[in-house]
């Protein structure tokens, strides 16, 4: 059996006893040193976005509740040299967003032409975010809105992103895409947390 009393608790913390940010552009990248629980002192890179606050970003699933479908993103993701699949997402400014709530309303408009309706964030007020990647320091506050409507003023993209809005899109279309391994991690993650909030509130 296993001894839980043993066991490292998930979501637990090592001691920092050094970073250094060694590169910056649009990402960062970080050498930190961990203390692990043994003794042993490990150099890591770390990557992420270049603020201290996190979580650092946002992505929104919207649904419409009387046609029983959502709105997806086909983005350039620039790390595979692909096309990907994403809802809408982005990252926490405090030039221009109070909070990430606003950050995802934000995105909402810029990259799915969308605005309104009524918000829900899928994790517990408080929960530090979740994390976008093993290696990566940046965590996002996944979001599901309901009956956004169409925004005729969209906030402008950013002058390096390339992406197209389907709108309407069945939930068993959005299952296919991610049981194909074409949607990026985050808005799986946000897909199936959302999924389960719309069956356990009556929705689908």
């Amino acid at each position: 059996m296993i001894d839980k009393k043993a066991m490292l608790e998930a979501r637990e913390e090592l001691p920092v006893v050094g970073e250094e940010r060694v590169y910056k552009r649009y990402l960062c990248i970080w050498n930190r040193q961990v203390e692990y629980p043994d003794g042993r002192i490990i150099d890591w890179d770390i990557a992420g976005h270049n603020i201290q606050i996190q979580p650092c970003f946002s992505v929104t699933f919207p649904f419409n509740t009387e046609k029983k479908t959502t709105t997806l993103v086909i983005e350039y993701a620039q790390g595979v040299n692909q096309l990907k699949y994403t809802f809408a997402a982005g990252g926490f400014d405090p030039k221009k967003h109070k909070d990430l709530l606003e950050t995802a309303q934000a995105e909402l408009s810029e990259e799915a032409r969308l605005k309104g309706g009524e918000w829900i964030a899928l994790l517990p007020e408080g929960h530090g975010g979740i994390s976008e990647l093993k290696w990566c320091r940046n965590r996002f506050i996944p979001y599901l809105v309901l009956n956004p409507q169409i925004d005729d003023t969209p906030s402008p993209r950013d002058a390096e992103e390339f992406m197209q809005v389907i709108y309407d899109v069945p939930l068993d279309e959005v299952r296919d895409i991610v049981m194909r391994g074409d949607m990026m991690l985050p808005s799986v993650q946000t897909w199936v947390m959302g999924e389960a909030y719309l069956r356990e509130h009556g929705h689908i």
